[in-house]
């Protein structure tokens, strides 16, 4: 399959569209549970084959309120796609990337003739365990905070919406995965799997230099610009020096950093410390005492106790797993 025939199978009329093209309502191809006044879409059908599932959205029928029980990543290969999230009404436009977290509520309206919805769900533990791994290794936690708040256990009723429409490699990317997909041959699961980890951190660099963005979806603008200061400033910084910085009372500053990420000053300064440390692990040859001294650490015995602590294995363990 070539791009060509791909756009020609994702346009062609599936035996669903063609039934909801008649009539207009909902089809469900897989049985779906109830509960009360929400469907829940089951991850069970999905995964018999790989961790990973992609599928076209039937259009021509709106597919009623629904949320499921595995992450889900939408990308808008044609056209448009209204949907309501989480109450809130938001048009997603060619090339745009929309990440939801399990039990996110949503609905999609009809889709029309050019409107080509793909959807790509992983079970959680795939997400978590591949993908945001490898994205530690980029020592940004701003980039972590934008993917990681989406799969965290402890957050529900969250999606993340990036605007790659201008991003090409992108975009030849996901073709790609498709065309593995919908025409598999020898290896195509592992390609899957390994374009998929580039997509992943592509996203996290969409987001991540987008400022314009950032400010219009966060429910409070400064909240990019202080991870980004913590980032810049986290070997020496103290929260007295932050909340002078920012113009904050120190109480508020702790407490608006808790409630947006979920960690205080600390958490977020011991975070970028270990995504600075397993970036010289996996990309230096430097020894374990000056990457402890360069990420900021006090001394060697403290930054292997947290490195342990955080990954489950000494640094050197690391270095030799993931190299």
């Amino acid at each position: 399959m070539n791009f060509e025939e791909l756009d020609q199978f994702l346009r062609a009329h599936d035996a669903i569209e063609k039934q909801q093209r008649i009539n207009h309502r909902n089809i469900n191809d897989i049985k779906v549970h109830r509960q009360q006044d929400k469907v829940i879409m089951p991850d069970a059908p999905f995964f018999s084959q790989n961790d990973i599932f992609i599928n076209k959205h039937h259009r021509f029928a709106e597919m009623p309120t629904h949320t499921h029980q595995f992450i889900e990543l939408n990308y808008i290969y044609s056209g448009t796609s209204k949907q309501i999230i989480n109450g809130k009404e938001y048009i997603f436009t060619q090339g745009q990337f929309c990440l939801f977290d399990q039990n996110t509520s949503h609905s999609i309206a009809a889709m029309g003739e050019n409107d080509i919805l793909l959807n790509i769900i992983f079970r959680s533990e795939t997400v978590k365990t591949t993908f945001i791994k490898t994205l530690e290794s980029n020592k940004s936690i701003v980039s972590d905070f934008l993917l990681s708040a989406a799969l965290s256990s402890s957050t529900k009723d969250h999606f993340i919406r990036f605007d790659a429409q201008n991003n090409d490699h992108l975009q030849l990317v996901m073709k790609l995965i498709f065309i593995e997909f919908f025409d598999p041959k020898d290896y195509s699961n592992e390609m899957i799997n390994h374009y998929l980890a580039v997509i992943f951190m592509e996203l996290a660099r969409v987001f991540h230099e987008n400022k314009e963005y950032q400010t219009r979806t966060s429910e409070n603008a400064t909240l990019f610009p202080m991870l980004e200061y913590i980032e810049n400033k986290y070997k020496t910084l103290t929260l007295a020096e932050m909340a002078t910085h920012f113009g904050f009372n120190k109480n508020y500053l702790s407490n608006k950093l808790r409630k947006e990420t979920g960690k205080t000053l600390t958490d977020l300064i011991s975070q970028q410390k270990l995504h600075h440390a397993t970036h010289l692990l996996l990309y230096t040859d430097k020894k374990l005492e000056d990457i402890a001294e360069e990420a900021g650490y006090g001394s060697p015995s403290f930054f292997f106790k947290q490195f342990k602590h955080h990954y489950h294995m000494t640094p050197k363990q690391f270095r030799e797993q993931n190299r």
